[in-house]
């Protein structure tokens, strides 16, 4: 599962930072990146400074489980299983699906992909960018 900020420019995606209001750096290890004005820096990645103007959409990428058609926050994926948070279910919902408190108002468990119905990637817009 991959995280993060990402970016569409010229029809393609690409993680993303951002410099300030009107620059941003791509970044790909894709090695084709080259033939599109992208440069290989010391970490292996390819890189290229892009305008505001030239950027379509940026979205912060997120995952959600599907559990009994319910919806929980995936944080992390581990070999086999997920690590989910409760998000905004109330306290029945945490107590019958087993969270362990981890801080003050956050629940998180462990759970098998195999109790998983779908896993669904959800794209949030970011930076005043449109959703892609």
């Amino acid at each position: 599962m991959r995280n993060g900020v990402w970016a569409l420019y010229n029809d393609k995606e690409y993680e993303i930072i951002q410099h300030d209001q009107e620059n941003y750096e791509l970044f790909t290890k894709d090695p084709e990146a080259i033939q599109f004005g992208f440069i290989l820096d010391e970490t292996g990645h390819y890189c290229k400074q892009v305008r505001r103007e030239h950027i379509s959409s940026v979205y912060d990428v997120r995952y959600q489980a599907i559990i009994n058609d319910l919806e929980f926050p995936v944080f992390r994926e581990e070999d086999n299983r997920l690590l989910i948070g409760s998000g905004l279910h109330g306290p029945d919902i945490i107590k019958k699906y087993g969270f362990v408190q981890v801080d003050r108002f956050e629940y998180e468990k462990w759970v098998g992909k195999s109790e998983v119905e779908k896993i669904e990637e959800v794209k949030v817009p970011m930076w005043g960018f449109p959703a892609p």
